[in-house]
């Protein structure tokens, strides 16, 4: 299991992408894709929706990646789903689909090099709204470029490195799963408060320079208390959905 910022400051093992023939699951999500994209776009129209910056700023300007979670990390986003019934049949048919949301790319906008969070899961991305494919639009994952396709998958794992651009003229909408590997089910909970926690200490670190200047092993005293508090948040959380949204 490798684990950002923790584990180590890179990851390299994985293959850059994944064939939706590889993946036993992806034909959940593909057989419905078009119903999920009207989906989609319908929600995106309402006027009472509402779709937030990404919260760490130094990975995209403020407003030009956007995103709206359905689930976060095992945990639903109250609310959410009343107008998407198709995408939640077949998030509560798998159980390793862990994180739902929609990600918006603004013209002009890119998400600069990262490594994402952990080796444990695979993040697929199905193409809603694509403007253009390469050179313009696309996605990176190590040193290979991959052009979105509307009603298709894109699959990587986040450890990788990867970043995505939007060089059109109109906006790039996805809808992304996080759905964690066969190998690691029965740590998926694990996963999940894990990748959380560390997302709060992101959180921490925006909101406090600081806190992002403390040794690491402060660091780590810190993200094991928020990993203990979250487990003693997750009975309530289940019942009544997400106090904190981490996209």
């Amino acid at each position: 299991m490798w684990f950002a910022y923790f584990t180590s400051s890179n990851y390299l093992d994985e293959p850059n992408f994944y064939t939706e023939e590889e993946l036993s699951w992806s034909t959940q999500i593909t057989s419905k894709s078009a119903l999920l994209k009207l989906e989609v776009e319908k929600l995106v129209k309402r006027p009472d929706f509402a779709l937030k910056p990404y919260f760490i700023d130094s990975l995209a300007e403020h407003d030009g990646w956007k995103t709206y979670s359905f689930k976060t990390w095992g945990i639903e986003v109250n609310g959410t789903f009343s107008h998407v019934p198709i995408l939640h049949s077949i998030i509560k048919n798998n159980s390793n689909i862990v994180s739902v949301s929609i990600n918006t790319l603004k013209s002009g906008a890119e998400i600069k090099p990262h490594h994402g969070d952990s080796n444990t899961f695979y993040r697929t991305h199905l193409g809603i709204k694509i403007p253009e494919g390469l050179p313009n639009c696309g996605f990176k994952v190590n040193e290979e470029a991959q052009p979105w396709k509307e009603n298709e998958l894109l699959t990587f794992v986040d450890g990788n490195l990867h970043s995505a651009w939007n060089y059109s003229s109109t906006e790039r909408i996805i809808l992304v799963f996080d759905v964690i590997k066969d190998e690691y089910q029965s740590q998926r909970r694990y996963i999940c408060f894990r990748v959380r926690s560390f997302l709060v200490l992101q959180l921490l670190f925006e909101k406090s320079k600081q806190i992002k200047n403390l040794p690491k092993w402060m660091h780590r005293v810190i993200i094991f208390n928020i990993f203990c508090l979250l487990v003693l948040l997750y009975p309530y959380q289940k019942l009544f959905g997400t106090i904190k949204k981490h996209n």
